[in-house]
Order: C-alpha cells, then sequence, then structure tokens
C-alpha cells in the first residue's frame, strides 16, 4: 500500500475535526488547525506536504474568506485543493468562496461518502493539474509560450536528422542593449517585447514543420530553418529587423543574428548554439551590419584564447613576462627623456607572443590585474638597480588597465611598491588611457587625484581618441598629455589633421602641460611636430621597444646603434635649440620662423607663437598660405632676400604684399633674415616677420596730406 496523502482540516471547533478526521483517516494522514492563521503556519512547515484542505468559514481569527485571500495570493498554495465546508446554503456564499479560489464544498453534517468521494476527486485533479504544469514547464517557456532552450534543442536535433534533404541553419538572435529596455521603460515592458519577438516567429513558422523556434533564456532565442539560398536567411532576419523596427517603443530595438549554416548533421545543438554565438559576437555594436555567419576562424580566436587562459597562471609565476622600453625623446635636443614600460610574453613553446594577442583576453577575464601587479614590481627592482649601480635613470612610465582601476587598494598597493624599493615618485610615472576614464569618471578622478597628492605623475595616453577629451581634462588634474599620430595619416584631410594636432598643443601649453606625441614613425613628422611646440615623441623614427639591455645601452653608455632604431640620437637638427633658447624663441613677442632655403625653395621648419598672431592666422596651415601666397610681384623679391643673406652671411631686409581676395583683406609684412648655417644642401635661416600694413596706411596718408599742402 502506497504512502497515505496527507489532508489539512481547519475549524475552530475540535469535534468537528474530531468527526471529519474519523471520516477520512483510513485512507489521508490527517493534520488539525483550529483557525486559518494555525493553517498557514502548517502549510509553510517544510516537512509538510498537504495534498488537500478542508476549510470552515466562520472561524474567530483568519476565518475562510482571509484564508482564500492569502491562499489566493501566494504561489505557494495555489496548486493544494482547498474544500469548504459550510452549513450554509448560500449562493452569495459560494459564489465568493469559488471567486476567491476554492474548488469545492461540502455539507454540514457530513455525509462520509460525498466527502470521500469529494476530497478523492479533487486530490486527483490536482495532481493531474500538476503533472502537466510540470510537463508544459520542461518544453515549454512560460512567460512566451514557446518551446524553451532543451525543447528547442530537442527539436532541432529531430528536424535535421528527419529532413535529410534539406540544408539548415541555426540562428542566434537577441536585442542590442536589451538591458537598457528594462532600465529605462521596466521590466514589464521588457517582457511584452520577447513575447512580441515570440509572435514574430510563430508567424514566421506557421504552416512550415520543418522551422523550430524557441527562447534560450533573457532576451536569446534560437531558430532552426531550412534554406537553399544564404539569401533567404538574410530575407528571414531581414523582415525581423523591420516589423521590431516598428514596434510602438521609443528605442531603436536592433536585433542581432549569428548564423551557423549546419554542414555537419552530427554536430549537437549546444555546439550549433555555441557556433551560432560566436558569430553574433562579430557584429555587436554593428547597428548597419547586425549579423555574421559563424567561420572557422572564430573558433580557433577561442581556442587561442583558451591556450593563453591556460597558460597564463604558469606564464607570470616562471616568469616569462618580460619587460621591454620604448624611449621618448626631447624633441629641443633629440636626448633620451625617458621610457614607457612595455611587457611582451616570452612563451617556453610558442616564443614571443604579440600583446595584442594576451592583453585583450586578460582584461575580458581579469588576470590583468595580476599582470599590472608583476609589471609595476619587476619595474621598480629595474630602476632600484640602476640606483645602486650609481646611474642617473630617466623617469620611466607604466601603464593602469582600466580593471586595476576598480581596484580598492590601487593607492596602496602602488605607494607600497616604490617604498618597499626606495624609488623617487617622481621616476614612477603612471599611464591612464582616456577610454578608461571614461567608463568610470568619478572612480578614475578620485584615484588619480590620491596619486597625485603622493608625488606621482599622471599621463594621459591616448588623448584625443575618445569622445570627451575636454571632459576628461575638466576632471582630471593630469600632467602630461600624450597625442597619437593617427591624425596626420595619410589622407585627404592632412591639413585638418595638423590643425588639431597644434591646437592640442597650443591648449597643453595654456594648461602648463608637456605633450608627448605617440607613433612618429617619419622624419617629416617630427619636424612638424618641432615647428609647433611639441615637447616630446616616442615612436618608431627614433627607436623601437626594446629589451632592458638595449635601453641601458642607448642611455647609459651611449651607444644608440644597441636600440635597433637610434635614428634620433644621430641626428644634428639645425634648428634644435637649448631649452633656455626654446623658451626664449617661444615667448619672444616678435614673430619668429626658422627657414630652410634651397634651390629657390623656401621651407618653414620652426614657428613661434606669435608668428600667428602676426601673420593673422589662426592655424599653421593658415600662416604656411598666407606667408607663401604673397602678391607675385613681390615674389622675386622674397628670394632675391633669401639669395642675399645666403651670400652675404648679412642681415637682409624685404617687404611684401600679401593679397586675400576671398577675404576681402589686404596685409603688409616687413621680413629680417638672418643667416645661421649651411646644412648639406640646405641654408638655415631665421626671420623676424612684422605685420607693418598700418605703418604702410599711415604712410599713404601722410603723402596725401603733404601733396595737399603743396
Amino acid at each position: 500500500m502506497g504512502k497515505k496523502s496527507k489532508v489539512l482540516i481547519v475549524d475552530d471547533e475540535r469535534i468537528e475535526r474530531t468527526a471529519l478526521g474519523a471520516i477520512l483517516k483510513e485512507h489521508y494522514e490527517i493534520r488539525e488547525a483550529a483557525d486559518g492563521k494555525e493553517a498557514f503556519e502548517l502549510l509553510s512547515g517544510a516537512s509538510e506536504e498537504i495534498a488537500a484542505v478542508i476549510l470552515d468559514i466562520v472561524m474567530p481569527e483568519y476565518d475562510g474568506y482571509y484564508f482564500l485571500e492569502r491562499y489566493r495570493a501566494s504561489d505557494m498554495y495555489q496548486e493544494i485543493p482547498v474544500i469548504m465546508a459550510t452549513v450554509e446554503d448560500d449562493a452569495a456564499v459560494e459564489k465568493r468562496c469559488l471567486e476567491l479560489g476554492a474548488w469545492d464544498f461540502i455539507g454540514k453534517p457530513y455525509d462520509p461518502d460525498i466527502i470521500r468521494f469529494r476530497i478523492r476527486n479533487v486530490i486527483e485533479h490536482s495532481q493531474l493539474q500538476i503533472s502537466r504544469e510540470l510537463k508544459y514547464r520542461a518544453e515549454f517557456d512560460v512567460l512566451t509560450g514557446i518551446y524553451n532552450k532543451s525543447r528547442m534543442f530537442q527539436a532541432t536535433s529531430d528536424i535535421v536528422r528527419r529532413y535529410k534533404d534539406k540544408k539548415f541553419a541555426f540562428i542566434r538572435m537577441d536585442i542590442e542593449k536589451f538591458q537598457l529596455i528594462n532600465s529605462f521603460f521596466g521590466m514589464d515592458e521588457g517582457d511584452r517585447l520577447l513575447k512580441y519577438i515570440a509572435y514574430l516567429l510563430t508567424k514566421e513558422a506557421q504552416g512550415r514543420e520543418e522551422i523550430v523556434y524557441g527562447r534560450i533564456e533573457a532576451d536569446i532565442f534560437g531558430i532552426c530553418m531550412p534554406y537553399k539560398e544564404q539569401q533567404e536567411l538574410l530575407d528571414f532576419t531581414g523582415r525581423l529587423r523591420e516589423r521590431l523596427g516598428k514596434y510602438q517603443l521609443e528605442f531603436d530595438i536592433v536585433p542581432i543574428f549569428g548564423i551557423y549554416l549546419i554542414e555537419e548533421r552530427s554536430v549537437s545543438p549546444n555546439h550549433m548554439y555555441d557556433r551560432a554565438n560566436l558569430a553574433a559576437k562579430h557584429c555587436k555594436g554593428n547597428y548597419i551590419r547586425n549579423y555574421a555567419f559563424y567561420t572557422r576562424r572564430m573558433s580557433e580566436e577561442i581556442e587561442k584564447e583558451q591556450r593563453i587562459v591556460n597558460s597564463m597562471k604558469h606564464a607570470l609565476e616562471d616568469e616569462q613576462f618580460v619587460l621591454y622600453l620604448q624611449p621618448k625623446y626631447e624633441l629641443s635636443d633629440n636626448q633620451v627623456a625617458g621610457a614607457e614600460v612595455l611587457v611582451r610574453w616570452q612563451n617556453r613553446d610558442r616564443g614571443m607572443v604579440s600583446p595584442g594577442e594576451f592583453i585583450p583576453v586578460f582584461e575580458r577575464n581579469g588576470f590583468i590585474t595580476k599582470l599590472d601587479c608583476y609589471v609595476w614590481e619587476k619595474t621598480c627592482m629595474m630602476l632600484r638597480r640602476w640606483l645602486d649601480e650609481g646611474k642617473n635613470p630617466r623617469p620611466v612610465s607604466v601603464n593602469l588597465s582600466r580593471v586595476s582601476l576598480y581596484n580598492p587598494k590601487l593607492v596602496e598597493t602602488i605607494c607600497g611598491l616604490v617604498e618597499k624599493y626606495n624609488i623617487p615618485r617622481y621616476l614612477f610615472q603612471l599611464e591612464l588611457t582616456e577610454s578608461a576614464y571614461t567608463s568610470n569618471p568619478k572612480v578614475v578622478q578620485e584615484t588619480m587625484q590620491c596619486l597625485q597628492n603622493e608625488g606621482f605623475s599622471i599621463l594621459m595616453d591616448d588623448f584625443g581618441s575618445g569622445y570627451s577629451s575636454l571632459n576628461v581634462l575638466k576632471d582630471i588634474d593630469v600632467d602630461v598629455l600624450k597625442m597619437d599620430m593617427r591624425f596626420l595619416s595619410d589622407t585627404d584631410k592632412r591639413r585638418r589633421g595638423e590643425n588639431i594636432l597644434m591646437s592640442v598643443v597650443r591648449m597643453a601649453k595654456w594648461l602648463n602641460m608637456p605633450v608627448v606625441a605617440e607613433g612618429v614613425e617619419r622624419r617629416e613628422q617630427a619636424d612638424f611636430l618641432r615647428s609647433i611646440g611639441c615637447e616630446y615623441v616616442q615612436g618608431f623614427y627614433f627607436a623601437k621597444p626594446m629589451p632592458v639591455e638595449d635601453y641601458e645601452k642607448l642611455v647609459f653608455t651611449g651607444t644608440p646603434e644597441a636600440s635597433g632604431g637610434g635614428k634620433a640620437a644621430k641626428t644634428d637638427s639645425p634648428w634644435s635649440l637649448d631649452s633656455r633658447i626654446e623658451e626664449l624663441f617661444l615667448k619672444l613677442p616678435q614673430g619668429v620662423a626658422v627657414y630652410e632655403y634651397s634651390g629657390n625653395q623656401i621651407k618653414i621648419v620652426r614657428i613661434n607663437d606669435a608668428y600667428y598672431n602676426v601673420c593673422g592666422g589662426d592655424t599653421i596651415t593658415e600662416g604656411k598660405r598666407r606667408l607663401f601666397t604673397i602678391d607675385r610681384r613681390y615674389e622675386s623679391r622674397m628670394l632675391d632676400a633669401f639669395r642675399q643673406a645666403v651670400d652675404t652671411k648679412q642681415p637682409v631686409d624685404c617687404e611684401f604684399l600679401w593679397d586675400d581676395e576671398a577675404a576681402g583683406r589686404v596685409d603688409w609684412f616687413h621680413l629680417e633674415l638672418h643667416y645661421m648655417k649651411q646644412d648639406g644642401e640646405k641654408h638655415v635661416l631665421y626671420g623676424i616677420l612684422t605685420n607693418i600694413t598700418q605703418q604702410k596706411e599711415l604712410d599713404r596718408e601722410l603723402q596725401k596730406y603733404g601733396m595737399a599742402l603743396s
């Protein structure tokens, strides 16, 4: 005989409970409660599994009505059938009880046979309903009513095996930034959208039994469908995007589709989904092309990433990560002014692993924090060794990853390291990317302020590459700006790039911040940076990243050829200035330019700030244009002045007219040329430029006045 089901009898009269229990005890285990409150306490007990409740309506505390109201409001109890026991023959009472969720009624005095039949019927019915509910929940998503993950995957296996003559694709679909819909409009609105997506999929599959679909989780849906040409799949995704675009919500709903073309029918649906998921990741954030097809290369990237993850801890313990240094040069004298610390992975099996391979992986899985600490400590150890050897090291900068910035003990960690190795803090600089700031401005701002209070210099790396550069400067008092030479890439917008760089340098000077230009690869880039007053440069034209030993030879032994670059150290630029002269040059109230003259060609190589005011140009490009698009009548006069200064090595004066028809403006300039030196076939001169337009106008008016008097 099986285990008896439990029946709870709730009545404030003991005699009623006893009488009813006597009728049922042969077939059921009886539990009793004197009122509704005690009944709920018993129902909530973990050891009690009640199959049915017989409930009296009239009780002094927690009567039958109140019990039913709580019963209806709780998902915990709704599967337990409740039978009302009453002496009243009142239709209104029955209606009210049924509204509140009562399953049946029995009358007092009790008829044993009727009671036993009704109890058996409601219990069997409830168990059947529970069984159906469990079966439904095992196969269908409760919210949307379509297949859940497990049933959808099973249906996928079935459909692919059944239709062996058809080609199938597995599509993984979700909504770009779906979490924002829940945040902005509420969970109910998010649920409404998910139901609408299920409705669209149902409409698409209507009448086509070879299409299966389901909700995988959250806003992720899976579809397995046949196709003849890939365009059919794109038409399908296009229709869904178009219909979702018309959904009534003040939000740009963009579906993302990862598509796996099922070539091997033996592949499990789980693997189909994984591959479609990899494809979907490749189009995240792309609002124009919101789909991607899976390729083998995507799996290779994941496998490569997994190999990195598998070996990263051992590599750190085995000290396979080594420091490289890329020198920073001071443009005024082309001498090394410091270096940026970079990290390379010298893998025992694979050789040198590029940072582009392992750094993004470490940033995603958080291991970058351990690597950061490793690099910082190795840098402190290197500086300590140099100091102990009596060397005079230049400052070096280390990178702060955005993940490390969230470490609440970051300041404590860095301070602890420099104190452990007794490193002067001016030698240990910190580089922060602009994108790291924009991800969490408040945290970064507070952390950087603490580090500066501790005496560390902060360099803003990749300045201008993000979307809020000026906000960064407004909120964080950085010490040095690092800007990328991508602004001067070979495009038809080169002049605009020059103007931007020039503006950044001038702005930095107003804020008393030095500028380091990164990615300098050609001499003309270095020349341009000198002309706009950029103080420091870093890039392959000067030196590539190098092992610590090569950097030591470059800086401490004076053998630049060891660097593999060394071009800058060997360059004897005739317009490089002593730092004191540099300061005077930049601050002179007169407009001063340094020129190269060769073969009747004149080239500006250096200009001070006052030059722009004298020329009336706001940019270097405008300034150059104004100087050299002079009136044709005065071109030969200009060239004659340069030739004479080169021949005589004496100061030479000349005047010339600049006529800007577009602006309706005419300016006169006086140029006083001074010869400096010869550099190969080129001659270097400097000129003092003065705008004499007002003087010319005055002379003209005086002449008119003199003629009138005569």
